[in-house]
């Protein structure tokens, strides 16, 4: 039987609670109360310390008001600064896949990974070449200072903490049972954010965090109208990328969730704008509404609810290190159970000595046997451990990286010469690069110039960071230089290939029709 369970998302404007079965096979929706956010209490997705005081006692008053009593909360997390890259492993089995990210995450992002969480979300298993089985999972980073004030503020409200899911996960969960053969996009509005996803037939096909300015820029205000200008335009970029690698199967709906979906601006602009049928998310299939629940915006409501049903696990540990200390206590009183069994017996008969001696010594003797097995079984998990490795590697061989020529072209063109590239991560969608320069003007001018890449398709900075010397100061009060490092994810736009051997084919066809005509 499913327990009930918060699930809550902190948002801008407003904060969602939702009270829910947790991952239950069909779900049931009991409560959708949401109550404004005060004002500078998140952004993106970063819960303010200084503001937590005033966003405890909002949430505490929505749930004494509503009559909420349930105390397990599971957080859903949207933020622009979680990094993500999708990864393909070898089909190992599935509980190995952890063990498999862990050990090569510094390959895949260019972090201290100390400072970072890291989770995964599985896209889907496939097979390919010789029918080798492979998984396509997505990986995923969180800055450890993010999920600690989600925990800090489940700890205040008097709540034990279930899980904390990225909202990548939680839109997926919440719409992926509306695609059929035909292919859905999701678009979650939130802040100065906008998460894009495509669904077809249950299975994540394409992911995409992007910034559409909302409220401010460069200290200017940005209108509405500018900023979902800018919104669906990256909406068409994404869906363009889409269809020219999947002719065959074509965007089938357009589903807008999220506080941004109520701006009727953004939804008529998407229906103009993409000439496909375009409508708020008003259902959940697979959940079960109830009575206090039928009539609220379930589009609000949508990622919230999407945790509920499956979560990827940002904080799952904190679940397991509860399970596993129940487990010990329970084991505690047993044994406490059996050392007073034990006094009692001992009061009418005497423990058979030389018998469990002689049994100690023959379980030793044993021992002693099995040992060459057990020295041989762990140079077998250790190989196996390597093979992992090596298949890993040759999957990354196998992988095409046609689309980074034309970038790297590009980026030799006009890129200036007083940037020093000090990491470049790429696989055939999508390259992660960090570079070092003086200032942080020099640093905006340089994303503007990658925001302009006809080889790309998307741009996302990630971090920027000053660099400090040994005692903790700015480089800067001493010499008046400073260093600057920042983080950037590009999209690669696929490049169309065109075979010579068929161009040459073409040719000598319409000669040959220009010689017939002649005659």
């Amino acid at each position: 039987m499913a327990k009930k369970m918060l699930s809550i998302e902190v948002g801008c404007s407003a904060t969602k609670i939702v009270e829910m079965d947790y991952q239950s096979k069909k779900p049931k929706v009991y409560r959708c109360v949401d109550v404004k956010t005060p004002e500078g209490a998140v952004r993106d997705g970063y819960l303010n310390p200084e503001k937590m005081e005033v966003l405890k006692d909002a949430v505490k008053e929505a749930l004494k008001t509503n009559k909420i009593r349930t105390k397990r909360v599971l957080f859903t997390v949207f933020s622009g600064k979680i990094i993500t890259r999708e990864i393909v492993l070898p089909g190992v089995k599935t509980h190995q896949i952890n063990a498999i990210i862990e050990s090569n995450v510094t390959e895949y992002f260019p972090i201290e990974l100390s400072d970072y969480k890291i989770t995964h979300m599985h896209i889907s298993t496939f097979r390919e070449g010789e029918n080798v089985g492979k998984h396509k999972v997505l990986v995923i980073a969180a800055e450890k200072v993010l999920i600690e004030g989600y925990e800090k503020l489940a700890e205040q409200l008097g709540l034990n903490i279930v899980d904390i899911d990225y909202a990548g996960n939680s839109v997926f969960q919440a719409t992926k049972q509306s695609a059929g053969a035909e292919a859905i996009m999701a678009v979650k509005v939130e802040g100065e954010n906008a998460l894009v996803t495509i669904i077809r037939q249950g299975t994540m096909v394409m992911q995409r965090t992007v910034n559409y300015n909302i409220g401010y820029q460069d200290d200017e205000p940005v209108s509405m109208d500018d900023a979902a200008r800018v919104l669906v335009g990256t909406v068409l970029r994404v869906i363009d990328f889409y269809v020219s690698n999947n002719e065959d199967n074509r965007i089938e709906q357009i589903y807008i969730m999220g506080d941004g979906s109520k701006e009727s601006m953004i939804l008529d602009m998407m229906v103009e704008q993409t000439q496909l049928p375009c409508r708020v998310l008003d259902t959940v299939r697979g959940t079960a509404i109830g009575k206090k629940a039928e009539f609220v915006p379930l589009n609000v409501f949508a990622a919230a609810i999407g945790a509920g049903i499956s979560s990827v696990g940002f904080d799952a540990d904190k679940e397991k290190e509860r399970h596993e200390t129940n487990y010990v206590s329970a084991s505690v009183l047993m044994i406490l159970f059996f050392i007073v069994m034990i006094g009692a017996l001992l009061s009418f008969a005497l423990i058979p000595y030389n018998s469990a001696l002689m049994e100690q010594k023959d379980l030793e003797k044993k021992q002693q046997q099995y040992e060459p097995a057990r020295v041989v079984h762990d140079q077998y998990l250790g190989m196996k451990q390597l093979l992992s490795k090596v298949r890993y590697g040759h999957v990354l061989t196998e992988r095409s990286n046609d689309s980074i020529l034309d970038f790297l072209s590009e980026l030799e063109d006009k890129m200036p010469a007083d940037v020093e590239f000090t990491e470049f991560v790429s696989d055939d969608e999508q390259c992660v690069i960090t570079m070092r320069v003086a200032d942080k003007e020099t640093a905006a001018g340089v994303i503007e110039i990658f925001r302009d890449f006809e080889s790309l398709l998307s741009v996302t900075v990630e971090s920027i960071t000053e660099e400090k010397d040994g005692d903790g100061k700015d480089i800067s009060e001493e010499d008046g230089s400073s260093t600057i490092y920042f983080t950037i994810n590009c999209v690669y736009v696929v490049t169309e290939y065109e075979d010579p051997a068929l161009a040459a084919t073409e040719v000598s066809d319409e000669s040959a029709a220009a010689a017939e005509s002649v005659e």
